[in-house]
């Protein structure tokens, strides 16, 4: 039932390659992940063949209304950290997740969702306003640089899916004064955008021992978690577990042939969600899709966010929107 859309024969035999690479290099972490992995893919199969449209926009929904949530308690995190410590200036905050990327990526993910709702005048726009708004807040407690970026690209594709162009125009105006404010002006407007030298020069550090690694074993790899396998890489008395892109870590852990396997059949998924957006003329679900993948994608060349039990199935939810556009007649277009 899972594997019926195509190129889903191709993921399923990336399936078999990605838990038999670290059996073979007997990497215990990689085949754990590898197995976790597995099974958020056929989640995510599973709820393409299973997603209507009407039941894609209630899960957003439902989405959006719990992000309220983790943003309240990173409030009350944050107001705890002013009455006990003095040095709360330089803490990020996590919320209810592992690390504070992760809940970058999802405050950002949560504002292109609401962005989405208001673009296309679904729900009260009142109530997506002020989760868009509690969740800036939780992008400047977090602390992260690039889920920023994330917001700045996602909603940037989503205007022009949708042919907001006036708002388009708008938006990059205002990108680009924010731009003269940050850099020209030196008005701090984005946290510890300071220490962006410093944290692109440990990343730079990161993907150099990630290319020496995949060097050594360029076609296959040794399966997932190969970068935390091989290096003891610490930062801050804080163990770096992967090398901080997804690129390279696709590379570092599936080789060249895991890699083209994995990009050959999100090729084929792209190209279906690229055909109903502008040959189909279906731009509700697929703009999003494309939206949160395009920031995604952009925010993947420095940091590996995916790669958790909270960040991957949001991924997946947005992506399994495909399955309700596909259910849509031909005849039929629903509103854009």
């Amino acid at each position: 039932m899972i594997f019926i859309h195509k190129g889903s024969g191709i993921l399923r035999l990336f399936l078999y390659f990605s838990l038999a690479i670290p059996i073979l290099y007997l990497n215990w972490l990689g085949i754990l992940v590898g197995a976790a992995m597995a099974l958020a893919i056929i989640l995510g199969l599973y709820l393409r063949s299973v997603m209507t449209c009407e039941l894609y926009e209630r899960i957003l929904y439902l989405i959006c209304m719990l992000s309220v949530t983790s943003s309240s308690f990173a409030i009350i995190e944050e107001i705890l950290l002013i009455v006990i410590n003095d040095r709360y200036n330089s803490h990020r905050i996590s919320s209810v997740f592992f690390y504070p990327n992760y809940f970058g990526t999802i405050a950002s993910t949560v504002i292109l969702i609401c962005a989405y709702k208001l673009f296309t005048k679904q729900g009260h726009k009142w109530f997506y306003c002020y989760v868009i708004f509690m969740n800036i807040i939780s992008l400047y407690l977090c602390k992260s640089i690039f889920a920023f970026i994330e917001v700045f690209v996602g909603i940037t594709v989503l205007l022009f899916l949708l042919k907001k162009y006036k708002l388009l125009t708008a938006w990059l105006v205002s990108a680009m004064l924010a731009f003269v404010m940050i850099f020209l002006l030196n008005m701090k407007l984005i946290p510890r955008l300071d220490d962006i030298e410093v944290t692109l020069g440990i990343r730079y550090r990161i993907w150099e021992l990630a290319k020496e690694q995949f060097l050594k074993k360029p076609l296959f790899g040794q399966g997932y978690m190969t970068f935390l396998k091989v290096y003891e890489v610490y930062y801050k008395r804080q163990i770096i577990p992967h090398s901080h892109s997804i690129y390279f870590e696709m590379l570092l852990n599936f080789g060249v042939t895991g890699t083209v396997l994995l990009v050959w059949y999100f090729m084929k998924y792209y190209a279906a969600v690229i055909t109903a957006c502008f040959k189909g003329k279906k731009t509700m679900i697929t703009s999003l899709i494309l939206s949160v993948s395009a920031a995604t994608f952009i925010h993947g060349i420095t940091d590996l966010t995916l790669l958790w039990i909270q960040t991957l199935p949001l991924f997946l939810i947005i992506l399994s929107g495909l399955g309700g556009v596909e259910k849509i007649p031909l005849n039929k277009k629903r509103r854009a």
